[in-house]
């Protein structure tokens, strides 16, 4: 797939053009995620005590599901938000991939994993916080990273 842009300056409005034989899935896709990119929002409005804090995507680590009530977990804090998970993952980039039925990583904070023996998946945030996945998502997880 080639790509090429066009910068003009004296354009009214940016506009995306995709030219295609034919709407493949690919496609489809493609078209999807360009119409959601306006409605997308970039952060996140979260809770820590009675402060309200908005945070960028890529400060995200983890997103969890503790005592029913959604924990978002950056570097060196935790935070909890009232949307519940699937509220969120219609809101997440890409880069986001849930590893199980009640958390969703970041993939850009994921530092390594390992499969161990009983075949879940250990995963090692940057953050060296530690999670596993269910064996329902090993699928996914082996898909979104090329395994």
């Amino acid at each position: 797939m080639k790509v090429r842009v066009e910068i003009d300056p004296d354009i009214a409005e940016d506009r995306v053009m995709i030219e295609a034989r034919a709407v493949t899935p690919v496609i489809a896709d493609l078209i999807a995620y360009t119409k959601r990119l306006d409605t997308v929002s970039t952060t996140l409005t979260v809770k820590k005590g009675e402060n309200v804090y908005f945070l960028d995507w890529d400060d995200i680590y983890t997103l969890y599901l503790e005592n029913r009530i959604l924990q978002v977990k950056t570097k060196d804090d935790c935070y909890t938000s009232s949307l519940r998970l699937y509220q969120v993952k219609e809101m997440l980039p890409q880069y986001f991939l849930q590893v199980s039925q009640s958390e969703i990583i970041n993939l850009h904070q994921l530092d390594h994993l390992q499969v161990t023996t009983n075949g879940l998946v250990k995963l090692v945030l940057k953050n060296k916080d530690v999670t596993y996945s269910s064996r329902r998502y090993l699928k996914r997880i082996k898909e979104a990273l090329n395994l």
